[in-house]
C-alpha cells in the first residue's frame, strides 16, 4: 500500500514538475513579461522649488509590473520630457503652446510622439499654423507645483498658451497641505495655503531636512509588514528566474488579495499594499477617494478654495507674459467607463453609497474654473462616447493613465476645442480669426 502511495505521489510531482514547465515554456515563448530589474525614479531629482522634478538627460525604460507598456523615457536638456530641439527662444512666426500638467502630460505609459501634446502639435501644425508644444509635466505634481514652476521656469520658454492639464481625482488633495502630507506620510514639497483670502507659500525653498513630520487625524497609520517567510529565498529565485511567476505575482495580488496574503506569509510573494488595506476594515477607503463625494466636507472645501486661489494667480501669471490660459481636464477610468466605477465600488464598499458620484470630482472642479473665468475642456463625453462606439480601452487598466488611443482622442478634442477658442489665431488657409471666445482677453501673436 505505500509503494502504491509512493508512486502516485512520484507521479503526480512529476506531472506537475512538467506541467510548469511547459507553462515556463509557453510564456517565455509568447507572453511578455516585466523585466527583473526595477524600473525605479532614474528620471526623477529633488527640487528646492517644486519638491521634485525631472532631471535634464535621464534616459530609461518605463514599465509596470503588469507589463501593460515599455517605453523609452529621454528627458530633454532642460528638464522636460518634451522634444530636443525645443529651447527657451521662441522661432520668429512660431505660435508656442505650453502644455503644465502632471503624470497624463509627462506620460512615461507611452511613446513621446504619442502624448496628446505632440499630437496635438502635428494637428495644428497640418492644419497651417507654425506650432511647437512643449510638454511641461511631471508625474505626482499639483497645481501648486505647475505654478512654482512657470513662476520660476516657464516664463523662460515666451509661451503664447499656456493649456493646464488638471487630473481632478488628484489635484484638489495634491494642493492641500494637511490632505497631501496625510496621503504620502510626509512632507514632500512646498505648499500654498490661504491666508485672508491671498496665497502663503510654505516649506519653501524645500529642504527635506527641514520638513516637519506629518499628524493629524487622516494619516493612515501603517501596519508591520510580516518578516521575510520561510519560502523566501523560493520566492526571490522564482522572481528572478521564471517568467510565468513574473507574470503571475502582481496580477494574483489585484485579483486576490487574500490569497497574496497567504503567499506573502509564507515567502512566495513580497509584502505588499493588501496588507494595509486588509487591516484597515470593511469601511476602509483610500484618503483619495473621498474627492467623489457629492458634498465636500470642511478639508476638502479648504482644499478647493486653495486651489481655486492657484488658479486665479496661475491666470495672472499667463497674462502678465502675455499668454492666454485654457484647461483641459484629464480623467481616470472609474470616471468614463462604469465597468471601473462598480469595479471600484465592489473593492471599496462605502462608495456605493448615493453620496459619492464617479462625475464629483469633475463637477467640482468645472464650478472652480468657471467662477475663475478658465475655459476648460471636459473630456468625459467624447471618452464616454468612444468607449461605447469602439469598444476599446482608451486608458490602461491596472496603471490607469491614457494608452496611446486616450492621447490620440484628448489631442483631437484639444484641436477642436481650441479652434472654438479662435486659437491658435489662423487657419490653414492662413488667414486670421477675428472672434475670440471672451474670456480670452488677452491679445495673442499672430502665428
Amino acid at each position: 500500500m505505500f509503494k502504491t502511495l509512493f508512486k502516485v505521489l512520484i507521479a503526480t510531482g512529476v506531472s506537475l514538475l512538467l506541467f510548469l514547465l511547459l507553462l515556463e515554456g509557453v510564456f517565455r515563448a509568447f507572453v511578455p513579461v516585466r523585466p527583473v530589474e526595477d524600473m525605479g525614479w532614474f528620471w526623477n531629482v529633488p527640487d528646492p522649488i517644486t519638491g521634485w522634478s525631472a532631471q535634464p538627460g535621464a534616459e530609461g525604460r518605463s514599465f509596470n509590473d503588469v507589463y501593460e507598456y515599455d517605453v523609452a523615457v529621454k528627458i530633454n536638456a532642460l528638464g522636460l520630457r518634451s522634444p530636443e530641439n525645443i529651447g527657451y527662444e521662441k522661432p520668429p512666426g512660431v505660435y508656442r503652446i505650453l502644455v503644465l500638467g502632471d503624470s497624463f502630460t509627462e506620460a512615461i505609459q507611452v511613446e513621446l510622439e504619442e502624448t496628446f501634446g505632440q499630437q496635438l502639435a502635428r494637428i495644428l501644425n497640418q492644419e497651417g499654423c507654425r506650432v511647437e508644444v512643449i510638454n511641461a509635466g511631471v508625474g505626482g505634481w499639483g497645481n501648486d507645483q505647475e505654478l512654482l514652476w512657470l513662476k520660476h521656469e516657464g516664463y523662460k520658454y515666451h509661451p503664447d498658451l499656456i493649456i493646464l492639464q488638471i487630473f481632478p481625482r488628484n489635484d484638489f488633495m495634491n494642493n492641500y497641505q494637511p490632505l497631501e502630507s496625510a496621503n504620502m506620510g510626509a512632507n514632500l514639497k512646498p505648499y500654498f495655503r490661504l491666508e485672508h483670502g491671498e496665497l502663503k507659500l510654505e516649506l519653501f525653498p524645500y529642504d527635506p531636512q527641514k520638513a516637519p513630520p506629518v499628524q493629524g487625524e487622516h494619516v493612515v497609520k501603517k501596519v508591520p509588514l510580516p518578516p521575510p517567510g520561510p519560502l523566501a529565498r523560493v520566492g526571490e529565485w522564482l522572481f528572478k528566474h521564471s517568467h510565468f511567476y513574473r507574470w503571475f505575482e502582481p496580477r494574483i495580488r489585484l485579483v486576490a488579495p487574500r490569497i497574496a496574503v497567504t503567499l506573502a506569509r509564507w515567502g512566495l510573494i513580497k509584502p505588499g499594499m493588501e496588507f494595509q488595506e486588509m487591516a484597515q476594515g470593511e469601511d476602509y477607503f483610500p484618503l483619495a477617494y473621498n474627492v467623489y463625494r457629492l458634498q465636500y466636507p470642511p478639508e476638502w472645501e479648504n482644499a478647493a478654495a486653495v486651489t481655486a486661489a492657484i488658479f486665479a494667480e496661475m491666470k495672472r501669471e499667463a497674462h502678465a507674459m502675455g499668454a492666454d490660459l485654457v484647461a483641459v481636464l484629464a480623467n481616470s477610468p472609474e470616471e468614463v467607463d462604469e465597468r471601473f466605477w462598480h469595479r471600484l465600488q465592489k473593492h471599496y464598499p462605502p462608495l456605493q453609497s448615493p453620496a459619492f458620484s464617479a462625475d464629483a470630482a469633475h463637477e467640482h472642479m468645472l464650478a472652480i474654473l468657471a467662477a475663475e473665468g478658465i475655459p476648460a475642456l471636459d473630456l468625459r463625453d467624447a471618452f464616454r462616447q468612444s468607449i461605447q462606439q469602439h469598444h476599446r480601452l482608451l486608458h490602461y487598466p491596472v496603471n490607469g493613465h491614457w494608452n496611446p488611443a486616450g492621447h490620440a482622442l484628448a489631442a483631437q478634442e484639444l484641436a477642436r476645442f481650441l479652434r472654438e477658442l479662435g486659437l491658435p489665431p489662423c487657419q490653414a488657409t492662413g488667414k486670421e480669426h477675428t472672434e475670440r471666445h471672451p474670456l480670452l482677453t488677452q491679445w495673442s501673436p499672430l502665428c
